[in-house]
């Protein structure tokens, strides 16, 4: 009985050796996953950063593309308009040439 009183003595300086080892282990782990989840985080953010810039880019290309198309159309539209007045006016020439 004696014997293993000496041998368990012995063997709790190794045992707490081995606690603190682990410990310490798991304290690395715990904070390696902290910087991982920071990564992570950062990761997301410059990822939603980069998106809405994106999006907003996009957005001020559709509202020029959107610009240009209705200054074409309203020029368009004057164009047409003036021909069709000449068209009009030729016409009614005509007539009054014809009936003359």
């Amino acid at each position: 009985m004696k014997y293993v009183a000496i041998a368990l003595l012995a063997a709790l300086p190794a045992l707490a050796d081995w606690q603190h080892h682990t410990r310490n282990e798991a304290r690395e782990a715990m904070a390696e996953a902290r910087h991982a989840r920071m990564e992570a985080r950062n990761e997301v953010l410059r990822a939603r950063a980069e998106l809405r810039t994106e999006m907003r880019q996009a957005q001020r290309e559709f509202q020029t593309s959107m610009r240009q198309a209705q200054t074409e159309l309203a020029r368009e539209m004057r164009r047409a308009r003036a021909e069709f007045d000449r068209g009009m006016r030729d016409f009614r020439q005509e007539l009054r040439n014809s009936f003359r």
